[in-house]
């Protein structure tokens, strides 16, 4: 397994602007899927690079997109909130959706095979409308709070239009996301979609560490794939 950095060719996109780079882990041999991580709030951060990391481990091609690479840096501290928040914030619909594109353009021109989103916080509302936009193989939303760009449709209402099959993973402590909802929404017709809640958790409990939560996260998913197996 490897990681490295990646610039995707410019796609769908206006002619001087750059899709956004990816941080790219390799599995040891040749890819049975490709993943696409989409961060929280703070960017690719540890957490973010951990979680391709374990997906390559799995034998998937995972890629992590750089959604700040145009506002000052790729990650910001767990103290740095209030300029994590500014930078989210200036973050626009039509950017988010060329960038989420492109790296699933890049995994696609990589011949991975199927490909799994997940999303953290703000990550999980545009794994949901990933889910909503694009036909993959899952889209996973973990605490999948609403982010504040206009032209992006209300997370709800991405679960209800879905055209692939999506999870929400919930903290049973999380105030940020209202499970009932998503379960009303999860529930119209449409590919297969679930809201699991993790007992007792707040809503950044994914950042604490992968190992940490194997009981509650990483099954969960691995569960909602029909599979078996480490997942980190």
């Amino acid at each position: 397994m490897s990681a490295h950095a990646h610039g995707p060719a410019n796609r769908g996109r206006r002619v001087l602007d750059a899709a956004a780079p990816l941080f790219v882990c390799e599995p040891a041999g040749r890819p049975v899927g490709g993943a696409l991580v989409l961060h929280d709030v703070f960017g690719v951060t540890d957490h973010a690079e951990e979680v391709c990391r374990a997906l390559a481990r799995e034998g998937r091609l995972a890629v992590s997109s750089y959604l700040y690479h145009e506002r000052g840096g790729p990650a910001f501290a767990a103290d740095e909130l209030a300029r994590a928040r500014a930078h989210m914030t200036e973050l626009t619909a039509a950017d988010l959706a060329a960038d989420v594109g492109a790296a699933l353009g890049y995994l696609e021109a990589r011949r991975a095979g199927p490909v799994l989103v997940v999303g953290f916080s703000m990550g999980g509302h545009l794994a949901t409308w990933a889910a909503a936009d694009h036909v993959v193989e899952a889209a996973v939303a973990v605490s999948p709070s609403a982010g504040p760009w206009p032209g992006v449709p209300a997370v709800e209402a991405l679960v209800a239009r879905r055209r692939s099959p999506w999870l929400g993973v919930v903290g049973g402590a999380d105030e940020r996301v209202d499970a009932d909802r998503l379960r009303a929404a999860a529930g119209r017709p449409g590919p297969p979609a679930a809201v699991e809640v993790v007992d007792g958790a707040g809503h950044g409990f994914y950042r604490a560490g992968m190992a940490e939560h194997d009981g509650g996260l990483w099954p969960l998913v691995r569960d909602f794939l029909g599979r078996r197996g480490p997942l980190g």
